[in-house]
């Protein structure tokens, strides 16, 4: 008996390890599938409007005007002038495409959207004199 061709000639044991290595390996690629799909499948979180201002100042007030994009509600966004809030918009409305409102402001006016769904804050548009 040639222990080089013993060693050599003999390979049972290959086969089921590699199986045993390709079943261990597509196991831990399906659970990572499953996971990210299972993972993003969780509630979305409300995003901020798309919504285009603009800013006119006319002699101690500023004109806001939503000049397109989406609807904001009205109970969702606060309206800083001077640093002051105000509340030029009609409670409860829908504020949509081609609304205007004028407030007094004669340095800085903020729109300041919030997140109905976790409180948190973002400005929307921002005129400074």
């Amino acid at each position: 008996m040639d222990p080089k061709g013993f060693l050599l000639d003999e390979d049972r044991g290959v086969s089921p390890v590699i199986g045993v290595i390709l079943m261990v390996a597509i196991t831990v690629i399906l659970a990572a599938v499953i996971a990210t799909f299972v993972m993003n499948m969780g509630p979305t979180e409300t995003t901020m409007p798309n919504a285009q201002w603009s800013f006119t100042e006319d002699s101690g007030s500023v004109d806001i005007e939503h000049n397109g994009g989406q609807p904001v509600e009205e109970a969702n966004i606060q309206v800083k002038a001077d640093g002051s809030n105000v509340s030029p918009f009609a409670s409860g409305t829908e504020i949509t495409a081609g609304m205007e409102v004028s407030v007094s402001a004669s340095n800085s006016v903020q729109i300041i959207w919030e997140n109905p769904d976790s409180g948190e804050t973002q400005i929307m548009a921002e005129w400074e004199a």
